[in-house]
């Protein structure tokens, strides 16, 4: 038989005709995913353009702070040491060749033995005074010892003065050297301490402002 018995869901519906199927409501219009994006204006991508030029570029760092190096206040002491060292080991090097024949006074007489060997023996005690004065200029590593060089010649002059005071009042020129030996030792160590102590705060400073401090000179006595 060509005719089918009807389903029961098809009893109410007429003959000869197709119901179309039930279509989901459409609550909004949401594109899919084939669905291509329209092309934004040329000026807005000329925009993202530059920004993106902008974020791709990195941002202009601070300049940090100038590191501080007290080597030109360092260089002009080292510089006076070491012609003070030189001066005073090139004075007492003639002393020790010339002996008492090469003093001011010196009538050139009969030499003395006893003061002559004396006289040497502190010639070249000054000689190495002097080359203490240029080793520490050009080291800096035993700075230290820069105050007990210039006490031994600060007690030097004291020596001087107690001879003029017992013995007479002795050649101009070693009066001169008097007051250099009583003078210029302490006016040295206040400026060697001078130096390091502003070294010392113009470092804090400069590490404070983000940069970090180097001293080729020395601090407080040593480098």
């Amino acid at each position: 038989m060509s005719n089918s018995t009807p389903a029961p869901g098809d009893r109410n519906r007429p003959q000869g005709t197709d119901m179309p199927q039930a279509r989901a409501p459409r609550t909004a219009q949401t594109p899919s995913p084939d669905a291509s994006v329209p092309d934004a204006p040329a000026s807005s991508g000329a925009a993202s353009g530059r920004s993106g030029r902008k974020q791709g570029k990195p941002a202009r760092q601070p300049k940090a702070a100038k590191a501080f190096k007290s080597s030109d206040d360092w260089g002009v002491f080292r510089a006076v040491v070491i012609g003070v060292g030189i001066l005073v080991a090139g004075f007492g090097l003639y002393n020790l060749i010339t002996g008492t024949a090469g003093l001011p006074d010196a009538s050139g007489g009969e030499v003395n033995p006893t003061l002559e060997s004396q006289y040497r023996f502190f010639a070249a005690m000054m000689v190495g005074v002097g080359a203490a004065f240029v080793a520490i200029a050009v080291k800096f590593q035993w700075a230290n010892m820069l105050w007990l060089v210039c006490l031994m010649v600060f007690l030097g002059g004291i020596g001087r003065v107690l001879s003029w005071a017992f013995s007479g009042t002795p050649h101009f020129t070693f009066i001169v050297l008097m007051i250099l030996e009583l003078a210029f030792p302490p006016a040295l160590l206040v400026w060697h301490r001078f130096i390091a102590k502003t070294s010392d705060l113009r470092r804090e400073y400069s590490q404070q402002a983000g940069g970090t401090g180097t001293d080729p000179g020395i601090a407080g006595g040593s480098r």
